[in-house]
């Protein structure tokens, strides 16, 4: 359990001794481990691959929550979610695609939603208008 990331993690936080390398490999493992499929594991490597922003000093993890299942910040969903919002792609499609890749790597359907719900009505309460 990370309880490192998120309002109910106690704040935005790294676990002592993570390195990039190794964090890309559990990340990479995770993909035959739960069996993600393809156009999920692409749209995860495109976060990690991307050269439009640092994946390992700028994901926060999920804001808001933590995810006990998934021992550092760098859980592959919401990795991917601060991707396309440090890139300019936040928004409805983002947080659709945040529901298709937490059920990939087995949150609850009711879980799933819940979370993307919960920034849904962040983009449309506050962020649509800041941007």
């Amino acid at each position: 359990m990370s309880g490192r990331c998120g309002i109910l993690g106690l704040g935005k936080g790294r676990s002592a001794g993570l390195d990039r390398q190794t964090e890309n490999a559990r990340i990479i493992e995770s993909f035959d481990v739960l069996n993600v499929p393809k156009d999920i594991r692409g749209l995860i490597r495109e976060a990690l691959d991307s050269d439009k922003w640092d994946w390992f000093r700028d994901c926060d993890g999920c804001t808001g929550v933590s995810e006990m299942y998934w021992p550092t910040i760098y859980f592959p969903p919401c990795l991917r979610h601060d991707f396309d919002w440090q890139t300019g792609r936040g928004g409805w499609q983002s947080n659709v695609r945040f529901y298709r890749i937490q059920r990939a790597y087995g949150v609850s359907a009711f879980r799933a939603g819940v979370r993307a719900a919960g920034v849904t009505v962040a983009w449309f309460g506050w962020a649509k208008w800041k941007m």
